[in-house]
């Protein structure tokens, strides 16, 4: 087995940090919990949204997540998330 690089090393301990903080944030503060993970798909984690999980799980998140944006009228955030859905229906 290879010997993971600095940088997968510190990709990996920011992953682990972000899951830590979405499931704090999602018990106490909900809007900051979507706005936290929107963060987090639109930027640094962008391709976990064609990591190996079940695509059906990942359009569920995704909808839900647009649902929650539409509620507050954040628009812009609603039209990224739909394309990532888009992307998903397209490898389906």
């Amino acid at each position: 087995m290879a010997k993971k690089s600095k940088r997968e090393d510190d990709q990996d301990g920011r992953y682990r940090q972000i899951l830590f903080e979405l499931m704090h944030l999602k018990e106490k503060d909900y809007d900051a919990f979507m706005e936290k993970l929107y963060a987090a798909l639109s930027g640094e984690f962008r391709g976990m949204v064609h990591d190996s999980s079940p695509v059906e799980e990942k359009l569920k998140a995704l909808w839900s997540m647009i649902h929650h944006f539409e509620s507050k009228e954040e628009y812009e955030k609603c039209a990224e998330l739909k394309k990532m859905t888009e992307e998903l229906d397209k490898t389906n």
